[in-house]
């Protein structure tokens, strides 16, 4: 389950958005806009091993394989003030769930339905080349075809952007003109595979030379049998494992891979049980396994007995105070945090992010609807950032990010009180964190620029449609692309190379 789910609500929202998704190109919200002077005379540096100015690449989802979303480098708060377009925005047409990657003076994106792999020229913005040909239908016994598009975003490492295609296939292309190295056939997308689908985004990891992903289902008629599979970077080789026993179904990952190659551990979350939790352990679960054979070493399900409450949320590697720690949010409305090398034993600490529907409170929270979470939490300088839906408060607010020290949750260390509700991964770079929420009838959206150390708003800026993809951050530029394609790169003039 998951993805599938959404799919509904998004179709809605470009029904019942429609009337009100106007406006021009994006731009600050001048009542929140840092005091209004000048802007200031030059960038800060920082101290000499902090990074490059503005970040380095963000060639992957969640930035890179180990998926902390934070790029290391120089962002400075007083910077966000000076924030422009850096080239006039890209209209990428319905729909776009996924988030920008920028590597090798390229920025690419992925689109839904339409199912595009385009990439622009991260200076200019204008396109170097796109692949229309990489898609096909998504079919089921129960919905029949429908046309899915990409709901995975691409990687780009090494002079190659690697895209999972609903088509079932991980295509390597080259970074330089979107020719075919290889593909590789992981997915059934037909009726007799159940529909299959790849919503998670390749985890590249260049020193164990595989990409890894996680297999799930189209629609919730249909149910499949979850499956990890890796995939070899020279060959296009593929290994896959099952997560559940013959015969069974559900434990899918639509969420994305995290690679710990210090530790020669894969980290993933699952979807839901089909059944018994007994008969599942693997379901609604954090699940440790090995690179190189895909076994499961370690993992812990879930207990609760809400019907859909998976994990969403990739799984964020946190290490600190001497712990290695791995951290998750829940449909359930929870984030969770376990010990990396204990994970049977359960959480170290978790912390309610978010409420599930008072209406349903037996089956979970659906997050496009703004309850629960399905927000990969980020890591950055210590601290873990996590976002969510509607808030436990009295007449609680739409969404939230929350900060923390990992080692324990108990009492946060600031919460920012969003316009909208969260459903995207929050970007890290330097002293800013970059978070996009949306209005619960899907009519808007916002792109929050917050204060790292304490949450402060410091600037903000409008949508003209809900957000179901994340920002990203590289080279000075903040990527944010809207569910219609409407896609804005926010440059600090001083951190532009």
């Amino acid at each position: 389950m998951g993805r599938s789910a959404l799919l509904g609500i998004v179709l809605c929202v470009a029904g019942c958005g429609s009337a009100a998704g106007g406006g021009g190109a994006v731009g600050p919200t001048a009542s929140t806009s840092p005091d209004g002077g000048a802007p200031d005379a030059g960038p800060d540096a920082g101290p000499p091993d902090a990074g490059p100015l503005g970040g380095g690449d963000w060639g992957q989802y969640r930035h890179d394989a180990r998926g902390a979303s934070e790029n290391p480098g120089v962002f400075a708060a007083s910077e966000v003030a000076n924030l422009r377009p850096a080239w006039p925005p890209l209209e990428l047409e319905q729909y776009v769930y996924t988030q920008a990657v920028a590597a090798e003076g390229i920025v690419v994106y992925t689109t839904a339905f339409t199912g595009r792999v385009i990439a622009v020229d991260e200076a200019t913005g204008i396109e170097r080349w796109r692949r229309e040909d990489l898609t096909a239908l998504v079919s089921t016994a129960c919905e029949g075809p429908k046309q899915t598009g990409y709901w995975a975003a691409a990687a780009v490492v090494g002079g190659v952007v690697y895209a999972a295609s609903p088509d079932g296939n991980v295509y390597a292309l080259r970074a330089s003109d979107g020719t075919i190295i290889w593909h590789a056939r992981i997915a059934d997308p037909t009726p007799a595979g159940h529909g299959e689908f790849v919503q998670s985004s390749p985890a590249v990891s260049t020193a164990l030379g595989r990409l890894y992903l996680g297999v799930a289902s189209s629609a919730h008629c249909d149910e499949v049998a979850g499956r990890i599979v890796a995939v070899d970077l020279a060959t296009g080789a593929v290994q896959s494992k099952a997560l559940v026993g013959a015969g069974q179904q559900g434990g899918t990952i639509w969420s994305s891979i995290a690679v710990a190659e210090e530790e020669n551990r894969l980290y993933a979350t699952t979807g839901n049980r089909i059944g018994p939790a007994s008969a599942e352990p693997y379901a609604q679960a954090f699940l440790a396994l090995d690179p190189r054979t895909l076994e499961v070493v370690d993992s812990w399900q879930n207990p609760t007995s809400l019907e859909n409450a998976d994990f969403g949320s990739s799984p964020a590697l946190v290490d600190a105070a001497g712990l290695k720690l791995v951290a998750a949010t829940s449909k359930d409305g929870n984030l969770y945090v376990l010990r990396r090398d204990r994970l049977s034993a359960g959480p170290l600490w978790k912390f309610p992010i978010a409420v599930v529907d008072p209406d349903n409170p037996g089956e979970g929270g659906d997050p496009s609807a703004g309850w629960g979470s399905i927000s990969t939490p980020a890591v950055s300088r210590g601290k873990l950032y996590a976002a969510g839906g509607r808030t436990a408060i009295s007449d609680g607010h739409p969404g939230s990010v929350v900060a923390f020290d990992p080692a324990n949750g108990n009492v946060p260390l600031w919460t920012h009180f969003t316009r909208g509700y969260v459903i995207a991964p929050v970007a890290a770079a330097g002293e800013i964190l970059a978070v996009e929420s949306s209005a619960p009838d899907g009519s808007t959206s916002w792109l929050e620029i917050l204060d790292a150390a304490d949450g402060k708003l410091l600037r903000s800026f409008d949508g003209r449609i809900a957000t179901y993809a994340g920002p990203s951050i590289a080279h000075g530029l903040i990527f944010w692309t809207d569910a219609f394609g409407h896609a804005i790169a926010l440059g600090a003039p001083g951190y532009r190379r």
